[in-house]
């Protein structure tokens, strides 16, 4: 059941006797999917009801009222979360319906224009269907203005806008609330820790924290701000040109995020991320769109920190097309284009997959 459909809008609890007569006559091996749920009233307590009769359910739905409170309070223990974000690079191509493999020099010289057209477009479906950039601005309103304004009361509309905005702009920047608070123009801090908690419970954007032995350290520190699509972000950012380094940084970003937490490292240098893998050990990944004679020593000095303070022997430099492999000081430092990178990545996943299934 859709309740997003119009027919719909009028349901009322006393609708959902009807609904419970009628799929408790189903087997018991049914499995019911409902759609939007959360636009139906006291939808939790008809799911636990559900639920209670040894019914398989799969809700699915944009808003975050789906990972609200009511729906631990009722549902605690009973229910498992996935998340779903924007195409990957995989789903991607598959959507445009591109090769996903690459055995020859002329197949490698597409994936790696069609990985640029991922990290200027993004991967919201709808988009990529019709390449109309009013989608996208559209979906950022909706987000904004439905989601979290008409959802929480916000009556600082235009302050939540420009705040959303320039962090749309400036992804994988640091940000500290006093400062944002003064940039935009809040009385107080507390307001735009509030909003960018609004901002990261409906996916429009998410908080990166300094990695630190000490959680009250890692919690005080500067956070970084990457959007949940870099085509998102270019369609509404306030910029004269994209910057293609932001853009590859929030894709390698969300491709993380989608296997676990991560974090960024700052030192007397700074590397992008550090991510936590399955055997539980600290990956530490720099990206950077094109090494040069300008950049090269910083980005080599903070990964190079970056393995030292994880005790790690090797690290990962991801670019767009640039592909070599050197060493820093005994430590591997693996330089490698995107679209190899994801790759290499998912093979590796399958073959962890393959083995556990194995032993």
């Amino acid at each position: 059941m859709n309740f997003d459909d119009i027919r719909l809008s009028r349901f009322s609890e006393a609708d959902y006797e009807a609904l419970f007569t009628i799929f408790t006559k189903e087997s018991k091996d049914s499995v019911y999917l409902f759609d939007e749920i959360q636009l139906a009233p006291v939808w939790e307590r008809f799911l636990r009801r559900m639920h209670d009769t040894g019914a398989n359910l799969v809700v699915t739905g944009s808003n975050s009222s789906l990972l609200s409170n009511e729906l631990g309070s009722h549902l605690t223990g009973r229910y498992l979360k996935h998340e779903l974000f924007p195409f990957s690079f995989s789903e991607f191509l598959a959507h445009c319906e591109l090769p996903q493999i690459a055995s020859t020099t002329t197949d490698a010289g597409l994936m790696l224009r069609n990985s640029f057209a991922y990290i200027k477009s993004g991967g919201f479906p709808e988009y990529l269907t019709h390449y109309r950039r009013e989608l996208l601005e559209q979906v950022f309103k909706d987000i904004l203005f439905r989601d979290i304004i008409a959802r929480y009361g916000i009556q600082e509309k235009q302050g939540i806008q420009d705040l959303a905005l320039y962090l749309m702009s400036n992804p994988g920047a640091k940000i500290s609330y006093g400062k944002l608070a003064r940039v935009i123009g809040f009385r107080s801090p507390t307001s735009v820790k509030e909003y960018l908690g609004y901002m990261e419970d409906v996916y429009l954007l998410f908080q990166v924290r300094k990695f630190d032995w000490s959680l009250k350290r890692s919690i005080l520190a500067p956070r970084k701000v990457y959007p949940v699509d870099q085509g998102l972000s270019n369609a509404v950012a306030f910029t004269i040109s994209p910057n293609r380094g932001h853009m590859l940084e929030t894709a390698v970003f969300i491709q993380l995020l989608r296997k676990g937490p991560v974090w960024y490292y700052v030192g007397k240098g700074e590397c992008d991320f550090i991510w936590k893998d399955e055997d539980d050990k600290y990956e530490c990944i720099q990206v950077c769109w094109h090494l040069n004679d300008e950049n090269r020593k910083r980005e080599y000095a903070g990964l190079e920190e970056a393995t030292d303070f994880f005790n790690r022997d090797s690290g990962t430099i991801v670019t767009f097309d640039q592909e070599e492999t050197i060493t820093l000081n005994q430590c591997c430092v693996k330089i490698i284009p995107f679209w190899k990178w994801i790759f290499d990545r998912k093979s590796s996943e399958i073959d962890a997959v393959m083995n556990w299934n194995h032993s």
